[in-house]
Order: structure tokens, then C-alpha cells, then sequence
């Protein structure tokens, strides 16, 4: 359920944001932590439970945005600040509740799924273990200099954010620093615009503190172009790849698209397009998110390797196309199909969303 309210109008030369959104997931994607130093074992889903890499959580979400131009007759630069308010309700997957939709030959065995054992091995601690309530500030600069806000065919879009969280605002004991920062750059390739080039780099490094496990793939953004923002892996960063594989107190982000518009028209006074679109996908933890692995190792024995790497992250690619069908070039409907070049990141996904992906 989400209420979402986008206007330049209520306070005047800003543009204000304001977002109030409950999520229920019944089977939360996770994987553990650091990219290629958790170990995703794909048969375990087939051949123990479908659930297996997953956990229960609830999320409510207050968000506000404020974005302001320096100078008025320059509004490419601009300044942006924002709270935000979460509060996260966590827990071991409920298999009763998701029984009561399955036929008697397809019921999910009672298991424990990687977030138990996490627990088990205080690789999760238990402050954590249950979510928390936490609040957070953001400041930060934007330079925009797209032509087309939904479907740009030149012109760069950056935006740097800082987001903290102080202790007081937060249930647990808990408190950190983030810097974010994403550029946007599109080219077209020929007079027309109908080939275009863009890419998307996107790093976020935790400054200082400790952030809670649930609230490392969260990122701080002026706009959310669906009810999460949210990665790495997934519709919305790394297409093909499980959503949240990818997962660090830092990580570093890119996107490359070729965009063609192959055939035009008019129709009931309407300008319409279809267009493809051609991409690359890549993402990296870049910062780990420490943990202790001394009791898995301990309990684990022989098993240990079937869980945990040891080794530092390297970069996780995946590829794909789309299809793209457009009114009046700011309505988009979008259909992306990504594949992930390693069996460990997934196999692929298909995503029907609006809009391009950046």
C-alpha cells in the first residue's frame, strides 16, 4: 500500500516529495553478505525448500524529499534534503501461512533458510535479528541537464547525498554515516535521436558507524521510481541477477544502454514509438560488511566451504534486452529480460515495469 505525492507547487521554487508506503514480503530475498564470499547453492531451492534463501519482513516507510535551484535562471544545480523514516518487522519466513496457498503435494517443508542459520552463527546479531525503527537525514547536490526527463536523448543527471542517522533516532544502538552518489550521461548517436547511448554509475560507502543488515542494500535517492529503492540485483540495478546477491557497507554500481526507437507514429493526435533497448549490467561490493564467521566455522566443520568463499568480491555481470512502447515520449511501458553471466548471481529474470531503467 503506498501514497505518493510528487509537486512543484506546495512550497514555492520547490519541488516536494512525500511518500507513506506499507510492504509486506512474505519471502524477502536473502543471500548473505559480500557478493562472492556468500556461497548461493541454486539446488538448494529445487531440492530443500523454494525458501531457502529467504526471510518474512514488513516494512513502513515515511519518506520526504525537498529539491530547491540555487539560482533561477541556472536550475541545473540544485540542492536536495530529505527524512526519512523506517520501521522494519523481521522474521524467519512464516511456511504456514504460505502452505495455506499450496496444493498437499506442493507444501514447503519446515526448514531452517540461510537467515536462521545466520542467527545461529551470530553472523546476525540478536538486536537486528527482529528489524527496529530508525531515522535518518540527507543533504546533497544535483546537476541535471537532461532534455527529456523520461526518456533523455542527451545531457548528464548527477546527484551526491549524504544520509546519517544519529543514535537518538534509532531503536537500537546503532548509528552511521552513507555517501551516495549516481551519474547519468546520455548521448545520441544520430540527428533523429532515435539511437542513444546512456550509462549509469552508482557508489555508496558507509562513512562511519554501524548499519543495521536490513537497511545495507537501502538507497538514498531524490525520486523512487518504484515503492523500493533497493539493490544490488534485482529490476532496478543489476537485471538477471537475485535481487539483493549482491549486498556490502559499500558497493559500486554500472549500467551501459544502447536505446533504439525503431518505428514512429500518430494516432488519435498522440505521438507513439516503439523502441529496444540493449544492455550491460555490473555490480561489485566495494566496502564488506564485516562479520564473525568463527561459530559457523566451528559448527560447520567440512561444511564450511558450501556456505562461506574467504575471498574478496569481484565483479558480478549480466546482460539482456527490451522492449519499449511510448505515449508522447513520457509514458513508458517497459518489458527487460537480463540474464546473469554467473550461475552463482542467478539465471535470469524478466521485468514488466514503467519507464527506463535510469
Amino acid at each position: 500500500m503506498r501514497l505518493y505525492y510528487d509537486s512543484p507547487h506546495l512550497l514555492k521554487g520547490i519541488n516536494t516529495t512525500a511518500d507513506v508506503t506499507y510492504f509486506r514480503d512474505l519471502a524477502m530475498d536473502f543471500y548473505g553478505f559480500n557478493g562472492r564470499d556468500a556461497v548461493y547453492n541454486s539446488s538448494w531451492e529445487d531440492d530443500t525448500s523454494s525458501v531457502y534463501y529467504r526471510h518474512h519482513r514488513k516494512m513502513f516507510r515515511i519518506m520526504t524529499n525537498f529539491k530547491g535551484a540555487f539560482n533561477k535562471e541556472k536550475p541545473q544545480l540544485s540542492w536536495m534534503a530529505g527524512l526519512v523514516f523506517f520501521n522494519f518487522d523481521i522474521g524467519t519466513v512464516d511456511i504456514d501461512r504460505l502452505n495455506k496457498r499450496k496444493d498437499e503435494d506442493d507444501q514447503l517443508p519446515e526448514i531452517d533458510g540461510l537467515y536462521d542459520k545466520y542467527l545461529d552463527w551470530n553472523i546476525i546479531s540478536q538486536e537486528e535479528a527482529n528489524g527496529g525503527k530508525h531515522a535518518y537525514l540527507k543533504l546533497g547536490l544535483s546537476y541535471d541537464t537532461r532534455d527529456i526527463k523520461a526518456s533523455p536523448s542527451s545531457g548528464i543527471w548527477t546527484e551526491l547525498f549524504i544520509a546519517h542517522m544519529p543514535k537518538f533516532a534509532s531503536s537500537q544502538s546503532s548509528q552511521f554515516t552513507r555517501m551516495n552518489f549516481f551519474h547519468r550521461q546520455y548521448f545520441s548517436l544520430t540527428s533523429n535521436k532515435n539511437l542513444v547511448a546512456a550509462y549509469r554509475i552508482g557508489y555508496m560507502h558507509k562513512l562511519s558507524g554501524d548499519v543495521p543488515f536490513y537497511l545495507l542494500p537501502h538507497m538514498s535517492t531524490s525520486i523512487l521510481t518504484s515503492a523500493t529503492s533497493q539493490g544490488l540485483g534485482g529490476s532496478k540495478t543489476l537485471r538477471g541477477i537475485n535481487r539483493n546477491r549482491i549486498v556490502g557497507n559499500g558497493s559500486l554500481l554500472t549500467n551501459i544502454e544502447l536505446r533504439w526507437k525503431l518505428w514512429r507514429t500518430k494516432l488519435f493526435k498522440q505521438d507513439f514509438y516503439v523502441g529496444s533497448n540493449y544492455f550491460v549490467d555490473m555490480g561489485l561490493v566495494t566496502q564488506a560488511y564485516k562479520i564473525d564467521k568463527s561459530t559457523a566455522r566451528e559448527q560447520l566443520g567440512d561444511n564450511y566451504d558450501l556456505f562461506f568463499n574467504d575471498v574478496k568480491d569481484k565483479p558480478h555481470f549480466s546482460y539482456g534486452l527490451g522492449l519499449k512502447g511510448a505515449m508522447n515520449e513520457n509514458f513508458i511501458l517497459s518489458a527487460d529480460y537480463g540474464i546473469a553471466a554467473d550461475k552463482q548471481d542467478g539465471t535470469s529474470g524478466l521485468y514488466i515495469t514503467l519507464n527506463y531503467l535510469f
